[in-house]
């Protein structure tokens, strides 16, 4: 398994939820992961438009999260089967002011709804506020994006600002959500 060492090398293999587990994301990943970004369904409800992605991209992109000091990307695996089915992400990570930047997409849409994407925030959220001794996490979402919303509201998160009509898409402009989480340590 592969292991990212960061932050005074501080190594990152494997947290674990309730009922998923993160690993750091491999090589092997990158073809799902790209499936998945190329998806209409699923591409709507990311911050950036990966449907031009290709291969030869997505590899540009590994290795520079594999040489990032403030990125680090998870596989998220259904805890029982051990299968892959979405990714999760600490980006943009300001050691300084103690802040990052989080991500999630749950690309296997047979496991939507099914509790694993407020497992991943409550697991990636307690690593980076125990772990990586970070002090606020914060979040993008569409205002369309009900069901991450709903999920985010649950595990904490609070609205911090709105950039208004700030994504276009499916002919209309929508606001973009500015969401935090704030560490109680």
């Amino acid at each position: 398994m592969a292991e990212k060492k960061f932050l005074n090398n501080l190594p990152v293999q494997q947290i674990s939820g309730k009922i998923i587990n993160l690993r750091v994301l491999e090589k092997k990943d990158l073809e799902k992961t790209l499936m998945w970004l190329s998806d209409p369904s699923i591409n709507m409800y990311l911050n950036s438009n990966f449907r031009d992605y290709d291969m030869e991209r997505e590899l540009k992109w590994f290795e520079f999260i594999q040489s990032s000091n403030s990125d680090v990307v998870f596989a998220i695996e259904e805890k029982e089967s051990g299968i892959h089915i979405g990714n999760c992400s600490l980006d943009k990570i300001d050691w300084r002011r103690k802040i990052c930047e989080m991500g999630i997409v749950i690309g296997d849409k047979n496991n939507w709804n099914k509790g694993y994407g407020t497992d991943t925030v409550k697991t990636i959220t307690e690593f980076a506020f125990q772990k990586l001794g970070l002090q606020s996490v914060q979040l993008n979402v569409f205002k369309y994006n009900h069901r991450a919303i709903r999920v985010y509201r649950k595990c904490g998160f609070k609205l911090k600002s709105i950039k208004r009509k700030d994504h276009f898409h499916d002919g209309k402009y929508w606001d973009t959500l500015l969401m935090e989480l704030e560490s109680s340590l």
